[in-house]
């Protein structure tokens, strides 16, 4: 799997070019725009308003699908991209897509979570020291299988920047995107069209990939009917229904995008390799119906750094290879992914590979001892439900916090449109939302409540915004402008959820004992059972 292919045939225009977009990042570009945001604080920085400006390069990761479809027609079909077989997408399903893009844009939670990872990455550019996790370094610390059965195909993510899931902001870096085609490529039968029952991987069974502590979960987002680039334009969270697994100190897996109300576990249940928790769905930011999978360094998605991952239990196929000899596809693009690919005995997969499970006795998950996983984590159940109390505490804080900068997210857009007496309107009718879904999911949903705590802090988040807004204007002892008030609520919400985040993380680090712990205790354990 390591030997570099080479060809001599001249690549065309539209096939170099795509190449070159699969390594442009212009996203970090948009870091500069931070710089305008003193000039919101202080009216003697008004000229650096000019870097608002980088923010407009948020908007690559929408138009550069749109680049590649177009080139794609111009490229040469003998130098095919690795995932070039996957019909995903058309011209309708993206037009259908950017139609509903603007409804994101002005949905308030998803503005709050995304400005989140952008200075999450810097909260995790402080914890590694300037330098991220990489494929090549990074000391796995589990042993994980695939988070399904059967043959899915990896249609987004991968160790090698080119065709990382999102190599900026870091969240996302080493994320997976996995749905189930057919022989053609296709996720969904020809002229079946878009409901999401019509796709092959929708409600499939989504397995832990390695025995864990449930930390965090998530059950009753909304999710679209239909799949054809569309999703919900009332989603609450990025990933739409999820749950994230503790498997290590300091290693999280994050599953999402699952069917609403299948999620069958809660936070402080122990989980084994192999069990189901859900059911691959359409929920959160989804075009159709998939998996996204990730491993990552922290309890909350915000704040990580994702981590690549090697899989131990897993064959990897490429579609597109020549069938006289598959090892030799004539692409140099797969050719540079062989190459690149880390070898150290596990499986690192790569967009456009169909992958499955190998089946085998998975009693541990320790890639040192099969026992020892299975010691940490028995040990960490009970240390991570007191670490945390059940998670009620710490949770509502986190919400209200997160609710904070929702809040502020509003007070700074809001004046673009509204006055401030109806910016005060809206956060005050936000927090009415926030309390009767709370009512309702109390009172008819309660076990699936009860599986996200501390519901109500994100209305009390909003409502100290509200309050704000209301009483800090003119005439008031403040008298500071609403868009000042919304990048201050943002950003004073935003450090005590990392403050919250910090301590969340080194409670279960401190709960979830180490492998070489774990193993420890075994070897006492042998030796005081032959004494």
């Amino acid at each position: 799997m390591t030997e570099r292919i080479h060809t001599t045939e001249s690549a065309t225009l539209a096939t170099r070019l795509r190449r070159r977009l699969r390594s442009f990042e212009p996203m970090y570009l948009t870091l500069l725009g931070l710089l305008a945001i003193p000039s919101y604080l202080f009216d003697s920085l008004a000229a650096l308003e000019i870097f608002e400006v980088f923010f407009f390069f948020l908007l690559w990761p929408f138009v550069s699908p749109l680049l590649d479809l177009a080139l794609r027609r111009g490229a040469d079909e003998e130098r095919e991209e690795p995932t070039d077989w996957i019909h995903m997408g058309n011209w309708r399903e993206y037009a259908a897509w950017f139609l509903t893009m603007p409804l994101t844009f002005v949905n308030p939670l998803m503005l709050a979570q995304d400005f989140a990872q952008w200075l999450g990455t810097g909260v995790a550019f402080v914890r590694h020291r300037g330098r991220f996790p990489d494929a090549g370094s990074y000391d796995q610390q589990t042993s994980y299988r695939l988070p399904f059965d059967g043959t899915w195909t990896v249609v987004n993510g991968s160790y090698d920047h080119d065709y990382s899931h999102s190599w900026f902001p870091v969240t996302q870096r080493y994320a997976y995107d996995f749905v189930l085609t057919d022989a053609d490529g296709r996720t969904s039968p020809a002229g079946s069209g878009s409901a999401v029952d019509s796709y092959y991987c929708y409600d499939e069974p989504i397995l832990a990939p390695a025995d864990g502590v449930v930390v965090d979960v998530f059950d009753t987002d909304f999710e679209s009917p239909r799949g054809g680039g569309l999703s919900h334009p009332l989603k609450r969270d990025i990933r739409g229904c999820y749950a994230v697994i503790q498997h290590a100190p300091d290693e999280y897996s994050c599953l999402a995008h699952l069917v609403p109300g299948s999620v069958s576990v809660a936070p402080g249940d122990r989980v084994e390799r192999g069990q189901e928790i859900g059911r691959c769905g359409h929920s959160g930011n989804s075009s159709e119906p998939h998996l996204h999978f990730q491993l990552q360094d922290h309890p909350r998605f915000e704040l990580a750094a994702g981590l690549p991952i090697g899989f131990g239990t897993v064959d990897a196929a490429w579609p597109s290879a020549n069938a006289d000899d598959p090892e030799h596809t004539g692409d140099e693009s797969i050719g540079e992914l062989l190459e690149d690919a880390p070898d150290d005995g596990r499986t690192y997969i790569t967009a456009g590979q169909r992958v499955a499970h190998v089946d085998r006795a998975d009693r541990g998950s320790s890639p040192d001892e099969d026992d020892g996983e299975a010691v940490t984590v028995e040990s960490a159940t009970d240390g991570y439900r007191s670490a945390t109390g059940n998670g009620e505490g710490i949770a509502a804080l986190q919400r209200g916090a997160f609710g904070t900068c929702v809040g502020g997210s509003v007070a700074f857009f809001g004046p673009i449109v509204a006055s401030r007496a109806t910016v005060a309107l809206l956060l005050a009718a936000g927090v009415a939302l926030a309390v009767g879904w709370w009512v309702r999911a109390a009172v008819l949903q309660r076990d699936r409540y009860e599986s996200r705590p501390g519901g109500l802090g994100i209305a009390v988040g909003l409502a100290l915004v509200a309050a704000a807004i209301r009483y800090g204007g003119a005439g008031s002892v403040l008298e500071i402008g609403t868009q000042t008030l919304g990048v201050v609520a943002y950003l004073a919400g935003f450090v005590g959820y990392v403050a919250l985040g910090e301590y969340e993380q080194r409670r279960s680090r401190e709960s979830f004992p180490s492998r070489d712990a774990a193993l420890d205790g075994l070897a006492s354990a042998a030796l005081d059972a032959e004494d």
